[in-house]
């Protein structure tokens, strides 16, 4: 139950459908609507807070954490004067000169081109999803990696343009990231999907395919928060193909992502199949213009 509440929270800000300074409920509050013991609330609560999602306060609640405060401090402002004038204004309060501002500003301008685009998740087999999803839309290399591996390698962050998502921004806080060239991605809530499995009936068998165990995990706790007790819940890895073949017997609707979906869908047959990736075309639409603009 304790993993279920992490992944349902922490999808939900993931997505957006939280947002940054959201009140949560209290913990008691939240136990005694779920039936649970307050200390799994507690210990849910606490872990998002100590990755960075939430920010847990003494008088004042549980919110959503402030993953970038910069964006909050200016998302009003529309125009370039404006945002240089804060800017300028914060630069001077902080003791900065004209000449300091003007080094930094040519460093910027004359960054190295965009040579990759370098994805942060700190789930390895999350890798080859992240990749078969945003490969194909861009002519530049996908290069994942995990936060441990970016702390040996910080040199890639000179010419890369860095995605990642705000389930995973928190730790790259202190990293020297140039903010033109880090896309923060909201990642999908599989709203469809959840609706597919409300509609079942009690007692139906629900599929779910993935190339990666993390994700089939992911999943295996939002479905069985939804319907756990009235349907059964089947995961499978779609390098399992007897296991996959075995179970397309049975189900009553199949969820699998990106890289899976064409094969489950054939392997199916009747048996409807719901894919769900992790960038909407949105975000696709996002990343391209950042690289036009700050590549």
């Amino acid at each position: 139950m304790r993993d279920q509440l992490v992944e349902q929270i922490g999808l939900q800000i993931a997505s957006g459908i939280l947002k940054e300074k959201d009140k949560l409920p209290s913990i008691r509050a939240l136990a005694q609507r779920l039936g649970i013991h307050h200390s799994t609330v507690t210990s849910a609560y606490n872990h998002l807070a100590d990755v960075g999602l939430l920010d847990v306060r003494q008088g004042s609640g549980v919110r959503v954490a402030s993953t970038n405060a910069a964006r909050g401090a200016v998302i009003n402002s529309r125009s370039v004067d404006s945002l240089l004038r804060a800017f300028l204004s914060q630069a001077a309060e902080n003791g900065f000169s004209r000449g300091d501002l003007r080094e930094r500003f040519k460093q910027i301008i004359d960054k190295k081109p965009v040579k990759r685009l370098l994805v942060i998740d700190r789930n390895k087999d999350f890798h080859p999803l992240l990749i078969a999803e945003l490969q194909p839309h861009f002519s530049l290399p996908v290069q994942p990696v995990t936060h441990e591996e970016l702390d040996k390698k910080v040199a890639l962050l000179e010419d890369s343009l860095v995605v990642t998502s705000l389930y995973h921004v928190f730790p790259l806080q202190d990293m020297p990231i140039d903010p033109t060239r880090l896309v923060v991605c909201n990642i999908e809530p599989g709203r469809e999907q959840m609706d597919a499995i409300v509609a079942l009936p009690e007692g139906s068998i629900v599929v779910l395919v993935s190339v990666s165990e993390t994700l089939l995990r992911m999943a295996r706790n939002v479905a069985a928060a939804l319907r756990g007790e009235e349907v059964a819940i089947r995961s499978v890895l779609f390098n399992d193909k007897e296991e996959l073949k075995y179970m397309m017997q049975y189900a009553k609707v199949v969820i699998a992502d990106g890289p899976s979906y064409e094969a489950t869908k054939k392997l199916a047959g009747k048996v409807p199949v719901h894919g769900f990736h992790l960038y909407s075309p949105a975000t696709i639409e996002v990343i391209k213009d950042r690289l036009e603009k700050w590549g």
